[in-house]
């Protein structure tokens, strides 16, 4: 039979044993939770259901309307959370429209192009927001000319990350390489030449 002083040194051993399991794996599930929490917002960014501040083209019927979604990411170079008052600052410069905790760009004529907004759950960009992604979603199905609107969103991406010293990723958050572009560009043509398609039919 085990004497006290061996249950206090066997309780003790598997506490610490516990403790060492814990400091190993935290860094591990936090990883997951930070995916899983873009992942998400990537996931519900055109429902019709979405709360207040999430990025929803509200005009689009999402039951009768096809989409084709483009998303970039805007991360961090060093994984640290952007300077808010310098991201806004830039947006505002960019003429970009807030609209409810996100930003849209519109073309000449005020019709929407793309929206950015942060790429952390629940995917707000306030003043208290801190987050080290930025997203961009394009639907090629709403925008008037699908090519320009993908260029445009190129293009601003380019700028926003150069000032913000962020890295351009795909919807997986790989570094956007020229074949991904090409691959982009490529299916904004499709749509574009779909949607000239259906407008010819119409006349």
């Amino acid at each position: 039979m085990l004497s006290n002083l061996q249950i206090i040194l066997v309780s003790g051993a598997s506490l610490i044993f516990l403790i060492i399991l814990y400091m190993f794996f935290k860094p591990i599930f936090t990883r997951q939770l930070i995916q899983n929490s873009i992942t998400d917002t990537h996931s519900r960014l055109f429902e019709d259901n979405v709360k207040q501040g999430d990025l929803v083209f509200k005009h689009v019927n999402q039951e009768l309307d096809p989409q084709e979604l483009i998303i970039l990411n805007l991360i961090s170079m060093d994984q640290s959370n952007f300077n808010i008052n310098q991201v806004l600052t830039l947006l505002k410069n960019l003429d970009a429209k807030y609209n409810h905790g996100f930003f849209s760009f519109c073309d000449i004529s005020g019709e929407e192009i793309f929206r950015i907004a942060s790429g952390i759950n629940p995917g707000l960009i306030e003043l208290e927001t801190k987050t080290h992604v930025l997203l961009l979603a394009l639907d090629l199905h709403q925008a008037i000319d699908p090519v320009k609107a993908f260029n445009m969103m190129l293009e601003l991406s380019s700028e926003i990350s150069e000032k913000l010293h962020a890295s351009i990723c795909d919807v997986n958050r790989a570094p956007l390489s020229k074949q991904m572009i090409e691959h982009l560009k490529s299916k904004a043509q499709d749509v574009s030449r779909i949607k000239t398609i259906e407008n010819n039919s119409l006349t």
